[in-house]
């Protein structure tokens, strides 16, 4: 499992919008916010509960887990910001 130690919510935001940027190229049709944010909800269950069955202690565990939050609620913010300027959130 990879761990966070640290991470800068602007890279993570750009990373969001270079990805969605590389998406509208090879994905026709637009997108549905709510489907971003159940997509995000479950990974980000997912990851969770990877970490919940990890061997990190309990206090790692929380941090790990409050990290990952963030990473993903910045990334997926920066997702949808370029979705939208591009014209392809509905």
């Amino acid at each position: 499992m990879v761990t966070i130690k640290s991470f800068n919510p602007a890279q993570t935001y750009i990373e969001g919008m270079l990805w969605a940027a590389y998406g509208v190229r090879i994905i026709s049709g637009d997108a549905v916010e709510w489907q971003i944010d159940v997509v995000k909800e479950c990974a980000l269950k997912i990851k969770e509960e990877e970490i919940e069955h990890s061997s990190l202690t309990p206090t790692e565990k929380e941090g790990q887990k409050s990290m990952w939050k963030q990473w993903i609620d910045e990334t997926t913010k920066g997702f949808k910001d370029m979705l939208k300027r591009e014209g392809r959130m509905a």
